[in-house]
């Protein structure tokens, strides 16, 4: 990122600034490190860069609000090299938005993206959450500093700790473990024991690298030792006892395969007649004491049930980071519009409406009516012939109290029209404060900030003509409100002879 610009318009309060970054080792960069510093305050730096830039800046609420999805973050990994100055923090129909501190000049152009200014808290608490393996990294200096302290050490002690120095953490060696030879079985016990301790040091200190616990290698030795010998506590079997517990384990199995259901299996004519006699009821019996102690056994020995799917619906309808909103449809009722009597014939829609008159009327009072569905307010927007600037086409009844209908809103300016001008694409959320944004609320909705607005672009063969917007509660932060507005700002211009 450059750091020319902000740097020369600021350097009478930076003195000693690129001497104390220098000195300091920090891996921030000049700007990240002159605002971490309070060299510079957020205070005195955005509202500059937000007019050298011509960018917006996002609030912090928005990434407490509305968290990037690690879904979202994982997608963009690769893009670009990321860093805690700039993040990927939402996607919209395509388009990428980033937030950063300063715009970067090596972004790819592909594909489209926004750029938006962010505190330095912000994205700072963004970029720990997206990377928390990075404060339990060890750093880099760890290694250099045993060597040195091996190396200072006695001569005898040094060949001592070279096989734990050896290991690596993405090899492994039989020759980590140890020489064990057959001739000196009566040091083994000893030397397991010393290898267990310098192991267990070291992987002491890997612990926090790993999402899960570090596994402790052992010797073989040890291991043979603890397998060849038997417990003391368990005393060799006799043979009376072995004869007994063989006579005790099958009289256990013959009880478990013992069928209750034959009471004698001996032949006897007595029993054999009321059997023949009353043949029908005890069949039924037997077939359905059979059938009981079946599935019985099958379910104690089968697999257990798969486990309830707790997982959302993904058919429900979802938008954007936010959670579910339930979807709440206001009264419908017919528009009671109002035309700008201001615009004047330089602004793209009033230009069809004087070659439309017959139904242009018409179309306005329908779109209106049909936002009366989401939107507590609805307006129709204009922009000029060069898409410099936008003002107010048409309204609804619930605008009140306007202060001026005139006011023309410029697009070079960071505001929520802008976003729409810019890419062509709608805005759907809530306001972002600047004072473009502020002043136009302040004139057309009595000084009150909206909880939602959306915004979808009205184009005639690709070109930007005006725009529809609805005001609402939060509630109407979803699919069904959005593809109301879509639908409604391409259904305005079918049917209109062009200009």
């Amino acid at each position: 990122m450059s750091t020319l610009e902000w740097f020369e318009h600021f350097k009478h309060k930076l003195q000693g600034l690129t001497e104390s970054h220098t000195a300091g080792g920090s891996p921030l960069s000049l700007l990240a490190y002159a605002l971490k510093e309070n060299q510079l305050t957020a205070e005195e730096y955005f509202p500059w860069a937000m007019a050298h830039y011509k960018l917006p800046r996002l609030q912090a609420r928005f990434f407490t609000e509305t968290p990037p999805r690690k879904e979202m973050l994982a997608k963009w990994a690769t893009h670009y090299s990321w860093t805690v100055e700039c993040l990927p923090v939402a996607e919209w129909d395509g388009i990428l938005v980033v937030a950063c501190l300063q715009p970067p000049q090596d972004f790819p152009s592909s594909p489209t993206c926004v750029f938006v200014l962010a505190p330095q808290e912000a994205l700072e608490q963004c970029w720990n959450t997206w990377h928390p393996q990075v404060a339990a990294k060890i750093p880099s200096s760890a290694p250099e500093k045993s060597a040195a302290v091996e190396s200072e050490m006695p001569e005898g002690l040094a060949g001592l700790k070279a096989p734990a120095a050896k290991k690596s953490g993405d090899s492994f060696s039989f020759e980590d473990l140890g020489d064990v030879g057959s001739d000196e079985s009566h040091n083994e016990e000893a030397s397991s024991e010393e290898h267990s301790e310098s192991a267990g040091e070291e992987m002491g200190g890997l612990e926090g690298l790993f999402d899960a616990p570090v596994v402790k290698l052992q010797s073989f030795g040890s291991d043979e030792a603890a397998s060849t010998t038997p417990p003391a506590s368990v005393p060799e079997e006799t043979p009376v006892d072995q004869i007994l517990n063989s006579k005790s384990a099958s009289e256990e199995e013959a009880a478990k395969t013992f069928d209750r259901t034959v009471v004698d299996s001996r032949p006897s004519l007595s029993k054999v007649e009321p059997v023949l006699e009353k043949k029908s009821e005890p069949a039924p019996a037997v077939a359905a004491s059979i059938p009981a102690a079946a599935p019985a056994a099958s379910k104690a020995g089968g697999p257990p049930p798969p486990p309830k799917d707790d997982l959302p619906d993904l058919t429900e309808e979802s938008f954007g980071n936010k959670p579910i909103a339930p979807i709440v449809t206001r009264p419908t009722g017919v528009a009671k519009p109002t035309m700008n009597p201001v615009a004047s014939g330089s602004f793209s829609l009033e230009k069809l409406k004087k070659k439309n008159s017959g139904i242009i009327a018409d179309k306005v009072k329908r779109v209106l009516s049909e936002m009366k569905a989401h939107f507590e307010k609805s307006m129709i927007l204009t922009l000029d012939e060069q898409e410099s600037q936008v003002t107010a086409f048409a309204w609804d009844e619930n605008f009140q109290e306007i202060k001026d209908t005139s006011m023309r809103i410029p697009l070079e300016s960071p505001s929520i029209f802008k976003i729409v001008a810019s890419t062509q694409k709608p805005f759907h959320g809530y306001i972002s404060l600047n004072d473009l944004n502020e002043n136009f609320f302040e004139q057309w909705n009595q000084g009150a900030i909206p909880d939602h607005v959306t915004i979808t672009p009205i184009v005639i063969n690709e070109k930007l003509v005006g725009m529809l917007m609805g005001l609402a509660e939060k509630s109407a932060y979803n699919k069904a409100s959005l593809g109301l507005a879509e639908r409604l700002s391409t259904e305005f211009t079918k049917g209109l002879q062009a200009a």
